[in-house]
């Protein structure tokens, strides 16, 4: 089952991914996990998205980004939450739990 689970982990990351890339404001997808600022530790923090399944088709979404500077954090969070909400419930089986953002740095463009 766990290689089942990390396919469903990968895919859904992927439509993750692609859902924050087109959100305006986003400057990248970071590679740092957002340990120091959240206190939580992640199994990678290589990635800039975890996805974590749980009982009961639930998933919690964990997303690192870095934010263009004169954007409105809580206004982007918000936005990434609700997109990628609506893009994983309707293109998997799967209900979000929780969706975390993390705006781990600024982009001056």
């Amino acid at each position: 089952m766990a290689n089942n689970e990390d396919r469903y982990e990968q895919i859904i990351a992927t439509i993750v991914a692609t859902t924050v890339s087109h959100i305006e404001g986003v400057a990248e997808m970071s590679v740092d996990s957002g340990a120091t600022f959240t206190g939580k530790l992640f199994r990678s923090t290589s990635n800039s998205i975890q996805v974590t399944l749980l009982p009961n088709n639930l998933v919690t979404v964990d997303i690192s980004v870095k934010a263009y500077h004169g954007v409105r954090v809580p206004d982007l969070a918000y936005t990434i939450q609700t997109a990628v909400k609506s893009a994983v419930e309707s293109s998997t089986p799967y209900h979000t739990q929780s969706i975390n953002v993390n705006v781990v740095g600024v982009v001056f463009r």
